[in-house]
């Protein structure tokens, strides 16, 4: 009988974790990429000082490679502090599912380069999941990861 993808994934040793976050994190980041090859430019108006902001379209690609590398992580952990305050205030929004994958990816560079081991393995993993709308392909990419990881 299989058991749930949440204890499969549990099952894994931290390192295995890791791995699947990655790949989970690969998704999210096409997805990511997909919605901002559609969208162009992203231009938003933060609301405290009013100023224009151009989003960094990039700054998601950079995270990953930063945690792979180990370098850029001040760079990319400051790019970070604007679009993420004005996603908080309400100032820039995405769709739901873009909205996860910016965030599973921003959380992912939290939790492995920046060392914040508050950053729950599972909260990456639904983050992640949750930048796929279709429940069933969601599914089958957390299986996929957690198979690849082993």
């Amino acid at each position: 009988m299989m058991t749930a993808p949440a204890e499969r994934f549990f099952a894994l040793s931290p390192g295995q974790r890791r791995v699947a976050h990655e790949l989970l994190m690969e998704y999210a980041l096409a997805k990511w990429q997909a919605y901002v090859e559609r969208q162009g430019e992203i231009r938003y108006r933060e609301s405290v000082c009013g100023t224009e902001q151009t989003v960094d379209a990039s700054l998601p690609g950079n995270a990953l490679a930063s945690v792979r590398s180990g370098q850029g992580i001040a760079a990319v952990a400051d790019g970070y502090r604007e679009p993420i305050v004005a996603m908080q205030d309400g100032d820039l929004s995405f769709p739901e599912s873009v909205t996860f994958a910016y965030y599973a990816i921003y959380n992912f560079f939290r939790r492995y380069a920046m060392q914040k081991e508050e950053i729950d393995d599972w909260l990456l993993v639904n983050q992640a999941g949750s930048s796929e709308d279709d429940e069933k392909k969601r599914m089958a990419v957390l299986l996929s990861a957690i198979e690849r990881a082993i």
